[in-house]
């Protein structure tokens, strides 16, 4: 069911969240522009960390959090409180991701100690109200409770990351640091990541493609072994601070969460997506055709990754899951999300008054098709740059992605530019 402009938030509400997601992307590109392969050497030197970071942080968690405010009324029924606070979490939210940016490319505690005052701000006041939304909403189907996972899953990769970040910034680190990242990793990717990832598709996939729902049974089953996973990591980490290190159990948790984010979830997807009574494959479709193959590829590099100790199988598995899996879902319906707002808020209004353009004008298939490409061509270069070690492949890697981002994010202005450029004369200027 399509969501309503009584039932959807203000445009300025999720927009500025979106809009992190090309700037960060643009200094990522341009991270691995400068130093050649340096970010691609090494799983934890602090050009990986910075670049990790922009992906997790900017292009992943930017739209994320966006999308929570936007899925709460709309999918809930429960309208995030406090909305005048939406404008300084979003900048406290890119400006504490610059700051961390700068602390571990450097490297330099300072900028870290300000990027965890400033995140930790962002994160309490979008977590709070969000908390709120969800625990009282008054619909409680699969999506919501998937929400709540994911809510949960935030605030346990948040506490694991604020405490990580002062062994960076020069203190002690909490407990065994390859246990506590891997840990980390986990809880951040399959139950914050794959968690929304999951519960969103729910609404999203059959209200924009015309896909039946995927099977209940299905749904509950993804999301309890997303929990289950995220539930052993939490009792890893506690037991690393109490001196016991329980690495079969982190195993166990990543093997859970891990097979329902990579495998059952695609093959889920794939099977209602290939149902749909909309035939036309649109190129935000394709990115999620893209980003769902990409899964399965995420699940075996991760078990490789455990099981040896060549370090080029854990920067792959980064790159697969930020940049192939996550990243291309996540671009895939900026593509249709940021449109379909611009014209459900502004343009659906004017239906009857004046010629209104179709929701496509707003971003030509054209735009998403090369899009597409250049996003596809820089997962396949990154991962040849990884696997070779070749500095000229990582460069190349990052003008794909620099044109990644500077396209993404002058798609989003075109959008916002076109629906405005039919607004009546005289109209509110502002956003929503």
């Amino acid at each position: 069911m399509m969501p309503t402009r009584d039932q959807a938030p203000p445009m300025w509400v999720p927009f500025p969240f979106f809009a992190i997601a090309p700037l960060a992307t643009i200094a990522a590109g341009l991270l691995l522009l400068w130093p050649g392969s340096v970010p691609f050497a090494t799983s934890w030197g602090p050009h990986t960390l910075t670049l990790t970071h922009l992906g997790t942080l900017g292009l992943l968690g930017g739209p994320m959090l966006g999308a929570l405010y936007q899925m709460c009324p709309v999918v809930a029924g429960s309208p995030v409180p406090a909305p005048r606070l939406v404008p300084v979490v979003s900048a406290s939210w890119a400006l504490g991701l610059a700051a961390l940016a700068a602390g571990l490319f450097l490297p330099h505690p300072a900028p870290v100690f300000v990027a965890v005052t400033l995140l930790t701000g962002a994160l309490l006041g979008f977590a709070i109200p969000v908390g709120m939304a969800l625990w009282r909403a008054p619909v409680s189907d699969e999506a919501v409770r998937g929400m709540r996972l994911a809510w949960s899953s935030l605030l346990l990769v948040a506490l694991a990351g604020i405490w990580m970040a002062h062994g960076h910034a020069g203190m002690r680190f909490p407990g065994d640091r390859a246990l506590w990242i891997r840990a980390h990793l986990l809880i951040g990717i399959c139950g914050w990541v794959g968690g929304l990832i999951s519960a969103v598709s729910i609404a999203v996939v059959p209200m924009f493609y015309l896909s039946p729902p995927t099977p209940a049974r299905g749904q509950r089953t993804v999301r309890g072994l997303i929990a289950a996973g995220v539930a052993a990591q939490v009792v890893v980490l506690t037991g690393s601070v109490a001196g016991a290190d329980l690495p079969w159990l982190s195993a166990l948790g990543g093997l859970l969460a891990g097979g329902a984010v990579w495998g059952l979830f695609p093959a889920l997807t794939i099977r209602a997506l290939r149902d749909r009574k909309r035939r036309v494959a649109d190129p935000s479709l394709r990115f999620w055709f893209a980003g769902l193959a990409c899964a399965p590829a995420v699940g075996v590099c991760a078990i490789a990754a455990y099981l040896s100790a060549d370090p080029r199988l854990g920067l792959l598995l980064g790159w697969l899951a930020i940049w192939g899996w996550a990243g291309a879902i996540i671009h895939g319906m900026l593509s249709r999300i940021v449109p379909f707002l611009v014209w459900l808020h502004w343009l659906s209004p004017l239906i009857g008054q004046r010629d209104v353009p179709p929701m496509a004008a707003l971003w030509p298939e054209s735009w998403g098709r090369w899009a597409l490409t250049l996003h596809v061509a820089a997962l396949g270069c990154g991962a040849l740059a990884i696997w070779t070690g070749y500095a000229p492949l990582t460069r190349l890697t990052g003008a794909l992605v620099l044109a990644v981002g500077v396209g993404l994010g002058a798609a989003m202005v075109q959008a916002v530019l076109r629906g405005r450029s039919h607004q009546p004369k005289g109209a509110l200027s502002a956003v929503g």
